[in-house]
């Protein structure tokens, strides 16, 4: 890849998350998004420490074994693909739980429910961006930056497994307060 087309590719995803992350945007606010997430763990700092800090110590293990490869982004596109629907139908399900008739606490966990299911559906089209900018590229050669994009790969990809587990626990406590 050339040093043109390799800027290119940084300024057009630099101005992609600025744009993305403009605060009272009209598009998406992904900075609020976050935030919200975040917030739920705001009681429990080892759950935080569990789902966002553990897996740098595994994905730093995971690069040094094996870096991203073609057939790695091929299942994992298949499988994002299908999550990304899944959650979608998610909020379909969410969105049908009436908050009116429970008690405050339910209505906040339905919300942060809601905002986490978004968080994992932005994690997900981030993980595809990112696998399908490498495969485009297609160069698997073992450099600086095929070890850097294998991290961020590897490090999302078990961010979104570790907060399918949060969402599952949210929605089974709001399907048995229902």
């Amino acid at each position: 890849m050339s040093t043109i087309s390799a800027t290119l590719l940084i300024i057009g995803f630099v101005v992609l998350c600025l744009c993305l992350c403009v605060k009272h945007s009209n598009f998406l606010d992904i900075s609020e998004i976050f935030i919200q997430h975040f917030y739920v763990f705001k009681g429990n700092p080892l759950q935080l420490i569990g789902i966002f800090f553990t897996p740098m110590l595994l994905t730093v293990g995971l690069v040094e074994i094996k870096y991203i490869d073609k057939d790695i982004l091929s299942n994992l596109n298949i499988i994002l693909s299908i999550l990304t629907a899944m959650f979608l139908s998610i909020l379909s399900v969410l969105c049908s739980f009436s908050k009116k008739e429970k008690n405050e606490n339910y209505g906040q966990l339905l919300k942060e429910t809601f905002n986490t299911t978004i968080f994992e559906i932005i994690l997900c089209l981030l993980l595809l961006f990112i696998s399908f900018i490498v495969l485009f590229i297609n160069d698997f050669k073992e450099t600086i930056a095929l070890k850097i994009t294998s991290g961020a790969i590897y490090y999302l990809t078990m961010i979104a497994i570790l907060n399918i587990l949060v969402v599952i626990k949210r929605i089974k406590v709001l399907f048995d307060n229902q």
